[in-house]
């Protein structure tokens, strides 16, 4: 199953020099594999544990989140903006299973 991946960038059109923040929500629903069903079996765990952010192709942020994260996280990145390029944030899960989003940086 893919990961819904949205990506934005606030401000949307900074000035060249200004900090710019990247924020990626995941729609996911991030199971600890700690939780019970209706049924009292343990429902099986499955949550994003990578996260990473290229700029132009070139890595440039990661991170390595754990099963304690909420469902449907929302993470962020705080960037110079230097020069007009795309950002794109790839994620997987514990089970394998990949999302992307990918956001233009325009300079104002």
């Amino acid at each position: 199953m893919a990961i819904r991946t949205i990506v934005r960038l606030t401000p949307a059109k900074p000035k060249a020099g200004e900090n710019v923040k990247l924020q990626v929500v995941a729609q996911h629903p991030n199971e600890p594999g700690t939780r019970k069903d209706a049924e009292g079996k343990v429902i099986p765990a499955k949550y994003i544990n990578q996260v990473e952010v290229y700029f132009e192709g070139e890595k440039v942020a990661e991170a390595k989140p754990g099963p304690s994260t909420s469902a449907n996280p929302l993470y962020g990145f705080m960037f110079k903006a230097e020069k007009a390029g795309t950002f794109t944030v790839k994620l997987k899960d514990s089970d394998g299973d990949t999302g992307e989003g990918t956001v233009k940086l325009e300079l104002a």
